[in-house]
């Protein structure tokens, strides 16, 4: 498995749109093909593994990495107005 600087860069590579909604977050995740080939390499993987995937990016989250949080939180959106969540 790679360190958190690669864990980092990969999650760049993700297309995230991050939701709050009374006191969640939920996370809508659309992956990229250049993150797959990653995530596959990294895995030790010969196909994509959703199971693997979300304890990868649980694992991530419960990490308290505050650049993951950054990534992950700096652009939520509020569910009941579509604005951005602020002082988060």
């Amino acid at each position: 498995m790679s360190d958190n600087t690669e864990s980092l860069a990969a999650l760049k590579l993700l297309n995230i749109e991050t939701i709050h909604s009374e006191g969640e977050f939920e996370f809508k995740i659309e992956l990229t093909d250049e993150f797959e080939a990653w995530f596959k390499k990294d895995q030790g993987l010969k196909k994509w593994s959703e199971k693997r995937f979300n304890d990868w990016f649980k694992g991530l989250i419960n990490a308290g990495i505050p650049e993951v949080h950054s990534i992950l939180l700096g652009s939520a959106i509020e569910a009941s107005t579509g604005e951005p969540v602020s002082g988060k």
